[in-house]
């Protein structure tokens, strides 16, 4: 791996065939703009601006100003880059390039990252001592490229992003979660072009390979165990950011799989992802794309799809004081680096335009796209799917859940592969439920559990963290009830939206059966936006989250009675 001393372009070219190229619509690009610069106010109101203050430079604005929470969060200063951004270039409408107060913000960003970081370099981002890789590895990639842009040459910050370098390389987490390695990747490759040191290059290489070793030969890197197209997007833009940064060629045929696998999952109103995903996230970072646009038409249509849709307003809005800022410096480098060509039409993918179904067995994930529509379907997750039909509103199904008698409840959206499925066709899943509690904190619950932190879990940070995930992401009970869905396509050319559209009728069964003759239901739905798994990045808005849920008040008496019952839709 060669590190490159400037931020020079450097576009993948090996792995992709040259092509005719033709033009891009060049007015969606200012959407990445006008979107991001929307958001500078808030940022420059959630920031410590006092400098008497000992929280000067904080993001964090529930610890430093409504002292709601007992530690600032390191997640936040993540907020740092997009100062840096808008401080650093002359863009079009943006008042604040060049204001001496920014540079000063961002530099007190990044000092406050030093002052509060623990003593080897790591940070916290839920709770005290967690000493958290992801709100590391964020962080790091934003401050060192922060440094880069504003030409820093503070020696406490370069003390500080050298502490957290060498905790990042030696640290690692449970579980799988492909986009926090490649963070890690690209922070290590920043702060090794800012030192120089030999050390952090090695370190950024171990991680790739790591993430790479993840890599499915299907293109998706896992994501607790599966897939997520929203998760994809972080993770490539990570990976095409490396490749320019370093012109490592070894990544361009790792990046052509990712980016033909997230092309699958980019829907007809320019959303991603969905309740379909491993996590179920909408996440949608954009530079990398534009990055490799000029050289792989999937990811031209994966940029332009985004820009449709924020001209829309139908891409999956991340507006909550935590995650604003995670898109909001990606938007200004997609902006910087927006390709004006993309390869010619006849270079597009076969699924882009005439019928085409495809199944991901390792991914669980059943693609059925044509130009009338776009139907993803789960089997990773009981059968939840996404439908879209031209000229007909979004259908998003997330999966049955219900409650006992005795107020218990269960979901079927749980992803895993344990499930009994068979596809010849037409798709069947069978799968037990798996009860759920929607917990929140409480005074007693935080005060007992910091209270644990500070005398004995900041010593077995890792085992709390696997305890917490066990509990609240990745932990499955079963239920003694089923569902079976069958999902099958029947083309027709009824109801036409316009001339020569085909149609899908969409046909889905679900048999729900109870197997305990001691439990009975008190009421269930077919949600549409839920996610019973714990996911920072869920539950965000998105047009389709208005979507009524389904009420199956009318099935109870009968699965009560019978211990099953069969309902029957047509999309």
């Amino acid at each position: 791996m060669t590190l490159l001393t400037t931020d020079a372009s450097t576009r993948p070219s090996a792995g992709w065939q040259a092509q005719a190229s033709t033009r891009r619509d060049a007015a969606l690009r200012d959407r990445y703009l006008a979107s991001a610069l929307a958001c500078v106010p808030r940022l420059l109101g959630a920031v410590d601006r006092n400098p008497y203050r000992p929280t000067y430079g904080c993001f964090d604005r529930e610890f430093w100003h409504y002292r709601t929470s007992g530690f600032a969060s390191q997640m936040y200063q993540e907020a740092v880059l997009p100062l840096a951004l808008v401080y650093a270039h002359p863009l079009p409408a943006n008042r604040w390039h060049g204001q001496a107060r920014l540079a000063e913000l961002a530099l007190a960003g990044l000092e406050f990252c030093a002052r509060s970081s623990h003593r080897d370099g790591s940070c916290d981002d839920y709770y005290p001592f967690e000493r958290a890789l992801g709100a590391a590895v964020f962080s790091l990639q934003a401050a060192a490229r922060a440094c880069q842009l504003l030409r820093l040459e503070s020696p406490r910050v370069r003390d500080w992003l050298v502490k957290r370098a060498r905790w990042v390389a030696r640290q690692d987490e449970s579980g799988r979660l492909a986009n926090h390695q490649a963070l890690a990747a690209l922070g290590l490759t920043r702060v090794a072009q800012l030192t120089g040191d030999e050390r952090f290059v090695q370190a950024a290489r171990a991680r790739l390979e790591r993430v790479l070793s993840w890599q499915s030969d299907e293109g998706w890197f896992e994501e607790y165990g599966g897939a997520d197209p929203g998760y994809q997007t972080v993770t490539i833009d990570c990976l095409a950011k490396i490749r320019r940064l370093t012109g490592e060629k070894s990544l361009d045929e790792p990046l052509r799989r990712a980016v033909a696998f997230a092309r699958l999952f980019l829907h007809p109103d320019g959303s991603c992802g969905g309740p379909y995903g491993s996590r179920g996230t909408m996440h949608f970072y954009p530079h990398g794309f534009e990055l490799l646009a000029s050289d792989n038409a999937e990811a031209a249509d994966m940029a332009d799809g985004f820009l449709r849709a924020l001209a829309a307003g139908t891409q999956a809005w991340f507006e909550d004081d935590r995650m604003y800022a995670h898109r909001l410096a990606n938007l200004l480098e997609a902006y910087l680096d927006w390709s004006p060509k993309r390869p010619a039409p006849a270079a597009q993918p076969a699924l882009a335009g005439n019928e085409a179904t495809v199944y991901l067995p390792k991914a669980g994930l059943l693609v059925r796209r044509h130009d009338g529509g776009h139907t993803v379907v789960s089997a990773a997750r009981g059968g939840a799917f996404k439908h879209f039909a031209a000229g007909r509103p979004c259908v998003t199904d997330a999966g049955l859940i219900l409650e006992t008698t005795d107020g218990r409840l269960a979901v079927s959206q749980c992803h895993g592969h344990g499930r009994r499925v068979d596809w010849n066709g037409r798709l069947t899943v069978s799968g037990p439920l798996n009860w759920v509690r929607f917990e929140t904190a409480s005074p007693l619950k935080l005060a007992l559990f910091h209270a644990g932190m500070w005398l004995v879990g900041r010593w077995c940070r890792t085992l709390v963290r696997r305890l917490l995930q066990r509990r609240l992401i990745t932990g499955r009970r079963a239920c003694p009830v089923r569902l079976t869905r069958t999902v099958q396509f029947e083309p027709g050319d009824f109801e036409r939206p316009a001339p020569g559209l085909v149609q899908d009728l969409v046909r889905v069964s679900d048999r729900i059966e109870i197997i305990d003759p001691a439990l009975h239901v008190r009421r269930m739905h077919f949600s549409t936006d839920m996610e019973a798994a714990y996911v920072a990045a869920s539950g965000v808005y998105q047009q389709s989250v208005l979507e009524p849920w389904t009420d199956l008040s009318e099935y109870v008496e009968e699965l009560n009675r019978c211990r099953q019952v069969t309902i029957m839709r047509e999309l």
